[in-house]
């Protein structure tokens, strides 16, 4: 209020403050079948290529990479600020070496892993130019939708498998 004085910060008024037991915030204990997510869910982006004989592009994750060895369909992550297409785009142009035209989204998974949350958006893509190539993939394949279930993927791959295989 106007012509009131400010509160005092002279040592006298600040000491009972001083004297105050702190509380420590309360620990919450997690069950142990229940997961704690610390990060905020990470967007990824992949493509499903089908050549014109049906088959399908896989790739093959590097060795040191986060699940890798596992089998998947070329993509990856979305920066910061980045359309889904166009980091699809740049994802299918660094990993394989080809220009591609990016089709309508044919999946959308959210899958939980034990410590994030993943976004998984994939569309249908066709090569305009280029044939792919190892750049940045331990290896890849041209695959019949029976033979998808010969490779390892991850968990979060699972419904869209069963979908291009009817299946489900």
């Amino acid at each position: 209020m106007i012509g009131e004085a400010a509160p005092s910060t002279s040592p006298e008024f600040l000491a009972p403050l001083f004297r105050c037991k702190v509380l420590k915030p309360p620990r919450y204990l997690v069950p142990p079948n229940e997961r704690v997510v610390t990060h905020p869910p990470i967007d990824v982006v992949a493509g499903v290529i089908r050549r014109d004989d049906g088959q399908l592009l896989i790739t093959q994750r590097l060795a040191d990479d986060t699940l890798g060895g596992y089998w998947e369909f070329p993509g990856g992550k979305v920066d910061p600020g980045e359309e889904l297409k166009a980091a699809l785009h740049r994802e299918l142009r660094e990993e394989i070496g080809v220009e591609t035209e990016i089709g309508a989204e044919i999946h959308h998974i959210v899958h939980a892993y034990p410590d994030r949350d993943v976004r998984l958006y994939f569309y249908d893509v066709r090569i305009l130019s280029g044939e792919p190539q190892k750049l940045e993939v331990a290896d890849l394949r041209w695959v019949t939708t029976d033979e998808l279930m010969n490779y390892q993927f991850p968990d979060a791959d699972r419904p869209l498998l069963n979908q291009l295989r009817g299946v489900g």
